[in-house]
């Protein structure tokens, strides 16, 4: 085992780190680049952009899914309010209750079982 559990048993120590571009600076690797084929920094740099607008792109998606989560459970408990009122309303209050509180626990546990499932 090695001292530190993070590093790779196969490799030596720290002289033997990999480094993604071998032994060269990213600055002379680009340079190769556009030696072997013009324009391939210009394009990868555009794909960098590409990928940053996509993920900001997606956290708006997300936020918006969440706000559109929220409202949609928020208007299941207003409906669940509603039918126990009608079940109020018709002298059964007992029914009521049980629909109004088993319907909303079940809305609230399956929101926050959702959200405590998602931090792992």
């Amino acid at each position: 085992m090695t001292e530190n559990a993070n590093e790779d048993p196969t490799l030596g120590g720290p002289q033997d780190t990999v480094v993604p571009w071998g032994d060269r600076l990213p600055v002379e690797q680009a340079k190769e680049w556009e030696a072997v084929r013009p324009g391939t920094v210009d394009w990868i740099l555009t794909e960098l952009q590409r990928e940053r607008e996509h993920r900001r792109r997606m956290e708006w998606v997300h936020t918006g899914l969440q706000a559109f989560g929220s409202l949609l459970g928020a208007g299941t408990v207003v409906g669940y309010i509603w039918v126990a009122t009608y079940f109020l309303a018709h002298d059964a209050a007992t029914q009521g209750a049980a629909i109004l509180g088993g319907g909303t626990a079940a809305l609230v546990g399956g929101f926050l079982g959702k959200r405590y499932g998602d931090r792992r």
